[in-house]
């Protein structure tokens, strides 16, 4: 017992510290590799030819992401079957989505903007932490069947210099074998209705509605956030295709711990497109869709944040 202890609260935390060291300092490191060699003039050349109708097309798919980002603390709730103002409920979403990637470790990070949030709206830690969980799922819960659905009826081709047999090969068998990962949880949120008691608290799955409409408002979040830098590109490439490279860009992102996946995003895009496109083009767009989709958000959810504190204090010394 006592080496079971130590193995779960000493060992695996350091592990787990080390292994994210490692990650960031091989993204970095990927990072500077690949933008070595770039010509950041031609960068800031390319910005300019990027039309005003192209960024008032991205700039209406950002505001359709973070309208799909607004509906995922509503459906928390909806799992909780706890009620709160819906205006608190897209408050908190917002701010969550548009600081933590920002900042960096979004899972740490967005559990203590919910954490404040919440707790000052009398929502108890333990609700929290299934919120928490619940919006983390929804990662997963929504990104196996989209990614499952692309691979199955779009083949994900791989740059002509690169030779990955297991994906260029197996990339219809893999996206079958995701749907029916998803069909499976799916059909267990249909079956597996039994609710699971640890410390006096009820945990259940989602319902299967509530599942579906997780795996709806995903993809209009990761649809409408690609469609953002697709239009932006404006190269002549099918949707699908493309929404699986941002799929696996995202991916590594998130897996690098890097804030918002940056360089990495980038570098994924790159090596899928830089055969239709130079480096130095696909960077001045990919510059500009990380302002408009990372950067703009960030700035207006920091200062509503700002706001919101204020009156919080305002509030607590005036009663």
């Amino acid at each position: 017992m006592k080496y079971a202890s130590f193995l779960q609260k000493r060992l695996f935390p350091k592990l787990l510290s080390g292994l994210s060291v490692i990650i960031c300092l091989l993204a970095v490191g990927t990072v500077i590799r690949e933008f070595n060699d770039t010509d950041w003039q031609n960068v800031f050349i390319s910005l300019n030819e990027i039309s005003l109708v192209q960024l008032g097309q991205a700039l209406l798919f950002v505001i359709g992401s973070y309208s799909a980002i607004a509906c995922y603390d509503i459906l928390a709730f909806r799992y909780l079957k706890k009620n709160l103002a819906k205006s608190k409920l897209v408050f908190a979403g917002l701010i969550n989505y548009a600081i933590s990637p920002n900042i960096g470790v979004a899972f740490l990070t967005g559990s203590f903007l919910r954490y404040r949030l919440y707790s000052q709206w009398h929502i108890s830690t333990f609700e929290v932490a299934k919120i928490i969980a619940f919006t983390n799922l929804n990662l997963w819960v929504g990104m196996i069947p989209l990614a499952g659905i692309i691979l199955t009826f779009s083949s994900l081709k791989l740059p002509f210099d690169v030779n990955l047999p297991i994906l260029q090969n197996y990339s219809n068998s893999l996206g079958i074998i995701l749907v029916i990962i998803s069909l499976s949880y799916l059909s267990l949120t249909i079956f597996l209705r039994k609710t699971i008691y640890w410390k006096k608290q009820k945990l259940q799955l989602p319902s299967f509605t509530l599942s579906l409409t997780q795996i709806l408002v995903f993809t209009l979040d990761w649809g409408f956030a690609a469609l953002t830098l697709y239009y932006l590109l404006d190269l002549p490439i099918a949707y699908p295709y493309f929404l699986g490279v941002y799929i696996i860009a995202m991916l590594s992102g998130l897996v690098s711990t890097l804030p918002g996946g940056l360089g990495i995003f980038e570098a994924v895009i790159i090596f899928f497109l830089e055969s239709r496109q130079t480096k130095e083009v696909l960077l001045s767009h990919l510059l500009i869709f990380r302002c408009l989709y990372y950067f703009l958000p960030f700035a207006i959810a920091v200062l509503a944040l700002i706001i919101f504190e204020m009156r919080q204090n305002w509030h607590s010394k005036r009663f």
